[in-house]
């Protein structure tokens, strides 16, 4: 009779561990911390009879609570440890939802190259195993780490792919890949374009009551607005998505609010509003460890710090975040930096500084691609050969300018082309009008788990 009893026991507690793991994965949306804890029980069952079937899914579900509450360095140790077993069970659908959220994972660390690494393996798995639908998702989260990267090129060509994806296969678009393309344009500075796929990405999360992403939507359109001047919609959103986003305990996100809001104070030019935002921001990047967006957020301060004419603050705030940005291999906020800094010097008229600082800043550019950067180093290019009285080499940097505007300009517009072809928006051709987006509920860039 034992065997029969010990079998039972077994059958239970694998039984137990599934529906613990199913738990944990409703819980996530509405209560993450209670999701983590479901999911180490699954974690203890499963270790303790055995099921390693189970015991993959619950490390999983446990890594991506983790990673939504800012802990990073546990959830890269839960999703090695599921794609370790996942392996081992040669269960290529797991192994491939572990490899993207451990993508998520660095991505949310700054860590672009290495989240891209774990994309391009985890589209070679979907691949093989025929995973339409989930390919679609992944490129979406590759094209948000090209992006973040500064190479919108790269970055919408795998959009257009997840589109095609979701056109051939004949599924709802995901609210994620509106948000991001809504970011491309934002970066663009396509505001409307922008808007406007913000605004669907918000009916979705809405009508799904997806609260967490309904937050990552409503940062997004208050950051669009910060761009259009129109602060009391951007101050509006951005403190909506606050609300949500401290509910649910992702602090990560919450504190790119404060640093919005500071950007939003900042184009107001209220400094003293800007620089407590900032510093409240900086304080909890250094919490949740989060380098990237520390070095961000000195590199903002000390563009604030610039705009007071406090040139000391303003140089002082720029080299410590180049310091750390350089620790951290983060060459976009290099870029950036080294433009500060640029801009910083011509002030005195040392030209020869700035142009040091811009050959640097114009080298790493030009290798992310990232047309926007360029456009704005060849305007300070000008502005400094028109300090040394070279107004050939001046007007010369000036049409560059321009002609990277374009570039950007011929992206957008291609995307564009391209998306109406897939029938995903309608040529809206006639002329556009402001419009403001106020939302009822009054409770960032997003990727897939």
């Amino acid at each position: 009779m034992k065997p029969t009893i010990i079998n039972n026991i077994t059958k239970n507690s694998f039984e137990e561990v599934d529906l613990l793991n199913k738990q944990a994965e409703g819980a996530r949306k509405e209560n993450n911390n209670l999701s983590l804890s479901l999911s180490r029980e699954a974690i203890s069952i499963a270790q303790l009879n055995g099921y390693t079937a189970g015991l993959a899914k619950a490390f999983l579900n446990a890594g991506i609570s983790c990673r939504l509450s800012s802990n990073f360095e546990a959830a890269i140790e839960y999703f090695q440890e599921a794609l370790k077993l996942f392996k081992k069970l040669k269960d290529k659908k797991g192994e491939s939802r572990a490899l993207n959220t451990m993508g998520n994972t660095y991505y949310s660390l700054s860590n672009f190259n290495k989240a891209l690494e774990y994309y391009d393996e985890c589209i070679y798995v979907l691949q093989s195993i025929g995973d339409l639908n989930f390919e679609a998702a992944v490129l979406t989260n590759r094209g948000l780490s090209y992006q973040q990267s500064g190479d919108l090129k790269a970055a919408l060509n795998n959009y257009l792919e997840s589109l095609s994806i979701y056109k051939s296969s004949e599924i709802s678009v995901h609210y994620a890949l509106f948000n991001n393309i809504g970011i491309v344009y934002l970066e663009t500075e396509n505001y409307h374009q922008a808007l406007m796929y913000f605004t669907e990405a918000l009916k979705l999360t809405q009508k799904q009551k997806n609260l967490i992403d309904e937050s990552f939507t409503l940062a997004n359109l208050g950051r669009t607005f910060i761009y259009m001047h129109d602060f009391a919609n951007a101050i509006t959103y951005l403190s909506e998505a606050m609300i949500i986003m401290k509910k649910y305990g992702n602090r990560q996100a919450e504190t790119q609010v404060f640093a919005n809001l500071g950007k939003a104070y900042f184009k107001m030019r209220c400094f003293p509003e800007a620089i407590k935002y900032y510093n409240r921001a900086l304080k909890y990047y250094k919490e949740i460890g989060d380098k990237s967006s520390v070095d961000h957020t000195l590199c903002e301060l000390g563009e604030l710090y610039f705009e007071l004419n406090d040139f000391n603050s303003s140089k002082k705030y720029f080299l410590d975040s180049l310091e750390v940005s350089e620790k951290a291999n983060d060459e976009i906020n290099i870029l950036r930096i080294n433009t500060g800094l640029a801009k910083l010097y011509l002030k005195f008229k040392d030209t020869d500084k700035a142009s040091n600082y811009l050959n640097n800043a114009e080298r790493i550019a030009k290798s992310h691609k990232s047309y926007k950067d360029l456009s704005k180093i060849s305007k300070i290019y000008s502005e400094s050969y028109s300090i040394s009285g070279n107004l050939k080499n001046a007007q010369r940097c000036m049409e560059q300018h321009y002609k990277y505007l374009n570039k950007l300009n011929t992206l957008a517009e291609t995307n564009k082309l391209q998306q109406i072809m897939l029938g995903f928006i309608k040529n809206n051709s006639d002329k556009e009008e402001t419009t403001r987006y106020y939302s009822d509920k009054k409770e960032l860039a997003v990727s897939f788990a």
